[in-house]
């Protein structure tokens, strides 16, 4: 025995499950939605011929000469975009090391600085309570006092805010630094492979503005990314690595 409205549902759901159900036969391209024509301005679209995925622009501004472009050019290309932004295993291991050194040191070097200057913050504290105890003992006028206190204070708060800057960034660069080293030697491995997703994933990271023009790959590549792109040649710079993650705001990787 159940109830009515309980034997309804359970119909409810029967019917539904006995009805036939419509299948998704839209193909998935994986470059789609991605790139821009670069004579146009319109979307990439994709279509399968004899085989093979080609990517074409939709053509619904105005004319375009843009031709097709096979997925396995367009994925080569990717490719050695993605290996221009890319490290060596080895110099990515070897420079995550001297990071990771740097990261000691500075933690060292931190924690004298930090120390300093809450021995400075402590003298301008006691500096305030003698000034206190002299204005109870009748040492100094109510005005003097007033004058007095407030330079100190003013000092104090200046010294404080600079300790709490210094806290706030401490050497939080290295840590981006590291990451985006680790990312630097993973795409190198992803340009190597199959994997058109990660493909597709990284060519996001690294850069904006995807445009196909004569079956060319056109993008703009981003910040941190351009350091190995254009120097790629160049050996490993701490410095380059501290201006751009610790002097840069850090926007989320875009």
């Amino acid at each position: 025995m159940i109830t009515k409205k309980l034997f309804e549902a359970c119909q409810s759901i029967m019917h539904d499950r006995s009805r036939p159900k419509k299948r998704n036969n839209q193909k998935e391209y994986i470059f789609r939605g991605l790139f821009t024509c670069g004579e146009c301005g319109c979307a990439i679209t994709a279509e399968t011929q004899k085989g093979h995925n080609y990517y074409r622009c939709t053509k619904k501004k105005a004319v375009c000469s843009q031709p097709y472009i096979r997925e396995e050019a367009l994925s080569e290309q990717i490719s050695n975009v993605l290996q221009k932004v890319s490290l060596d295993p080895s110099l990515a291991d070897t420079i995550i090391a001297e990071l990771n050194k740097e990261k000691d040191q500075s933690a060292q070097d931190g924690a004298a600085f930090t120390q300093n200057f809450k021995n400075q913050i402590g003298v301008y504290e006691n500096k305030l309570e003698k000034l206190l105890d002299a204005k109870l003992d009748s040492s100094i006028s109510k005005d003097e006092y007033v004058i007095k206190k407030q330079k100190l204070l003013n000092e104090k708060v200046a010294l404080t805010e600079k300790l709490g800057d210094f806290e706030r960034k401490g050497n939080h660069w290295l840590e981006r630094a590291k990451e985006f080293i680790s990312e630097a030697k993973t795409v190198g491995i992803i340009a190597l492979q199959e994997n058109l997703s990660l493909k597709k994933d990284f060519l996001k990271k690294i850069g904006s503005n995807h445009l196909l023009r004569d079956r060319a790959l056109f993008v703009s590549i981003k910040n941190p990314w351009k350091i190995l792109f254009t120097r790629k040649a160049a050996p490993y710079s701490g410095a380059a690595l501290s201006s751009t993650f610790d002097l840069a705001p850090h926007r989320g990787r875009r």
